[in-house]
């Protein structure tokens, strides 16, 4: 994770209710597997480093905008990591259909980016070994029990470099 977010030119903040409520674990191999077993992450080294800063809500505006956000069913962390970026004109990094929805359909001037772009931004700038960008890969999907839509941009990209 070090090695994608150092791949960006931006600073990366993330919500301070998502790290420690939210991103607490990952499955220490495939979900597939053994789907009750879970393993603790923490990400507070990357924010020891300052490759993360963490912020909250601040002001009636962006309290206002997650309420309202919350009412549309978000789960807190989208809920909180998108008022914070509707108020302060940040990109939101997610890949939450609804979240994804609700940003594209009603703010639009708000950058959304997704877990294949920021993968593909780490490896058309760092330039890794293809094996490496394999375990990523793998990792990603087995560990976060993630999988890129057939609807992202970049399905034939990620899935090229899997093999």
């Amino acid at each position: 994770m070090a090695e994608i977010i150092s791949a960006l030119a931006e600073d990366v903040t993330g919500a301070a209710y998502v790290k420690n409520e939210e991103a607490l674990l990952v499955y220490p191999r495939s979900r597939q597997g053994q789907p009750a077993e879970t393993e603790a992450i923490d990400i507070q080294p990357l924010v020891d480093a300052g490759l993360i800063q963490l912020v909250n809500l601040e002001g009636e505006i962006e309290k206002r905008y997650f309420a309202n956000l919350a009412a549309r069913r978000l789960d807190d962390g989208e809920a909180i990591t998108i008022a914070i970026a509707i108020s302060r004109n940040w990109a939101v990094a997610t890949d939450d259909r609804q979240a994804q929805s609700i940003l594209g359909q009603e703010m639009p001037h708000i950058q959304r980016i997704s877990t294949s772009q920021l993968v593909k931004h780490w490896v058309d700038n760092q330039k890794p070994e293809p094996d490496l960008i394999h375990h990523v890969i793998a990792d990603i999907e087995a560990r976060a029990n993630f999988m890129v839509g057939r609807r992202d941009s970049l399905y034939r990209w990620w899935h090229e470099r899997k093999l």
